[in-house]
């Protein structure tokens, strides 16, 4: 991972614009997402902005399959989502160094309009999930 940033390869139209950052990092606006094979399932969402800022991301629906986030409209309007099938939907992985203590934040996920190339994090009030939702479960 060393070389993570000198390697990063993307194109104008990879960029995803959060118009309000991401909470925390509201100063950072521009990513992209990196997907890298042996990091599978997991995805990189990288600022592009000159920071080294990335976080390790993940479908929800690996982990949770029926995840149904309870948004409100006015939380997506600045998406401008006009079907279903234009959204990416993510959560911001925390990954501890033993891998049954790693954690997804499934009250924040990451909604991202794929055709307008615009994201946000929406904070969702939803009883069923919780910010450090377990990635492995024991059998």
């Amino acid at each position: 991972m060393a070389d993570f940033y000198q390697n990063l390869i993307y194109s104008k139209d990879d960029i995803i614009t959060f118009p309000s950052g991401i909470p925390g990092f509201e100063n950072n606006k521009q990513f992209t997402i990196i997907s890298i094979p042996e990091y599978a399932p997991f995805d990189w969402l990288v600022c592009i902005d000159g920071t080294r800022l990335r976080f390790a991301i993940i479908n929800p629906m690996l982990i949770l399959p029926d995840y149904s986030p309870n948004m409100v409209k006015e939380q997506l309007e600045v998406l401008t989502i006009q079907k279903p099938e234009d959204i990416l939907l993510y959560v911001i992985v925390t990954i501890n160094e033993n891998p049954m203590n790693s954690t997804a934040n499934f009250i924040g996920p990451l909604v991202i309009n794929k055709v307008k190339k615009i994201g946000k994090q929406i904070i969702i009030d939803d009883d069923r999930y919780n910010t450090q939702e377990p990635i492995l479960r024991k059998k």
